[in-house]
């Protein structure tokens, strides 16, 4: 697992390290040289466009290509943004590469070779408002190339919460020093910043700071599951049962309890509108399966057990409504983990439930328009701050939460950020995917952070091999479950 920062604490880190009597230039000369020295060894273009902005990432830039002209390459240097006042570092970076005849007009970026390599060093953590148009075209001609290197952070996103500005430099690969930032974890800096590289030039923030976030992937999580003692049996791997499926719904909730029992739960049920039953059946008899016309009639089915997945398939009809209060009242009389997700977070946030009776562990899976019904707010104010969302979810709900996206968000006792998956899974039915398998593993004996953990990153790894296997576009969910089940089993 890897700490993340705000770009504020990286620089107040900076900042308290050269209080110390430590040389800013000599650690801008430091990150320069590992960056060429990186380029040298990760790319095989000859040819190299550093595009540098007025502040220190613009000073890193024009250092790295003086590194890369005195090793014999072909570099030029295009200072963007030239009517803006360097920092004194930058500055001089400036005159010793104009001094060695390095400085070009951005109209050579017109002139596209497939041998060059474009160095983005424009804003790195700087930026701050909105673009002038003479830089949107300047990225979005830098966007022509194949590869790009960004200093740092991609030029136009924000490095703490990855949102992008009206443009955005698509890198192949990022180096970013010190201490990593956030952004490049969530919204479109996590698609934005490629492969990503880190160097923490020999000072230890990651030691003497505390993250904001944690970033982790499947790797770091994959052994949460113990294994399976000779003489286990059925009950010492829990009960699951999915409430869900409304009339033309059941899809989310059959799907649901198949991952849950593909996963490995000891006992999956199964409680959907009658006209699902033969469905359900067909596809999984070993899933006992309950056909109900009216929720009330099925209460007893909740007895004994000890996990709940609710809301894959549920609508705003009063037959999801009287399914979702069932449980709840249940949950207030009874112990059992319970995992709300869509048609129930919908209900919820219609009906301002606060489910602060409800004994046992709550999560919640919001995607960011459920998360913005779930916060009164919208979905856009969801993703400009996907962390203080998930945060604020959390406290309101005393739960744990999964704020789906790109870079998912689990706020428990801490904030983690999960690295893994992509668009791939932005197709109907992932995320009850999801909420079937975070089930599954509380029911296996998982805390309910460590489920979702789990959970999460190998439903996104999943989505990765599909990718591996057919590429990004046409995912069908169901085709997650043996991905999943075969990462789970670290095959």
């Amino acid at each position: 697992m890897k700490k993340l920062f705000l770009s504020s604490q990286v620089q107040e880190y900076e900042r308290i390290y050269f209080g110390k009597g430590n040389s800013d230039k000599e650690l801008m000369l430091q990150a320069a040289k590992i960056t060429a020295e990186y380029i040298e060894q990760n790319f095989k273009n000859k040819k190299y466009i550093c595009v540098c902005g007025p502040g220190n990432n613009g000073g890193d830039g024009y250092y790295v290509g003086i590194y890369l002209y005195k090793a014999g390459f072909d570099v030029k240097i295009i200072n963007a943004l030239e009517h803006k006042t360097k920092s004194h570092l930058c500055f001089e970076a400036f005159n010793n590469a104009r001094d060695l005849n390095l400085i070009h007009e951005p109209l050579i970026l017109n002139n596209l070779h497939k041998d060059v390599l474009i160095i983005d060093a424009i804003f790195g953590t700087s930026l701050k408002g909105s673009l002038d148009m003479s830089i949107i075209n300047l990225i979005q001609t830098m966007n022509s190339y194949e590869n790009i290197l960004s200093i740092d952070i991609p030029s136009g996103i924000n490095p703490d919460t990855g949102v992008a500005c009206e443009a955005y430099v698509n890198a192949k690969k990022t180096i970013s020093f010190v201490g990593r930032k956030l952004g490049l974890s969530l919204n479109e800096g996590k698609i934005a910043t490629g492969e990503k590289h880190f160097h923490n030039l020999n000072l230890h923030m990651e030691k003497e700071s505390r993250a904001t976030a944690t970033a982790y992937t499947f790797k770091d999580v994959k052994d949460l599951l113990q294994k399976r003692s000779s003489n286990s049996h059925k009950g010492n791997f829990g009960s699951t049962l999915v409430l869900g499926g409304d009339k033309n719904m059941g899809g989310a909730a059959i799907m649901a309890a198949e991952v849950a029992l593909k996963s490995g739960s000891g006992l999956v049920s199964l409680i959907s509108h009658e006209v699902h039953l033969k469905a359900s059946l067909v596809r999984n008899p070993e899933i006992m399966t309950i056909g109900c016309d009216q929720p009330e009639e099925v209460v007893s089915a909740l007895v004994d057990k000890n996990v709940f997945v609710c809301g894959p398939g549920l609508s705003l009809s009063s037959w999801s409504e009287q399914m979702i209060k069932m449980l709840i009242k249940h949950l207030e009389n009874n112990d059992g983990s319970v995992i709300f997700d869509a048609g129930a977070l919908r209900y919820i946030a219609k009906n301002n439930i606060s489910l602060e009776a409800i004994r046992s562990s709550i999560i919640l899976t919001p995607h960011p328009g459920e998360a913005a019904d779930l916060l009164g707010l919208s979905s856009q104010e969801i993703q400009k701050d996907r962390i203080k969302a998930a945060r604020n979810l959390k406290d309101k709900y005393n739960a744990t939460i999964i704020l789906k996206g790109a870079g998912t968000v689990i706020a428990d006792d801490k904030i983690y950020v999960c690295e893994e998956g992509g668009p791939e899974l932005a197709t109907g039915g992932t995320g009850d995917i999801l909420a079937g398998l975070i089930g599954s593993f509380i029911a296996q004996g998982l805390s309910a952070q460590n489920a979702s953990l789990l959970a999460v990153a190998a439903h996104g790894l999943a989505g990765s091999e599909f990718v591996k296997l057919h590429g990004e576009k046409g995912l069908a969910a169901s085709e997650l479950i043996p991905l999943i089940r075969k990462k789970i089993n670290h095959k």
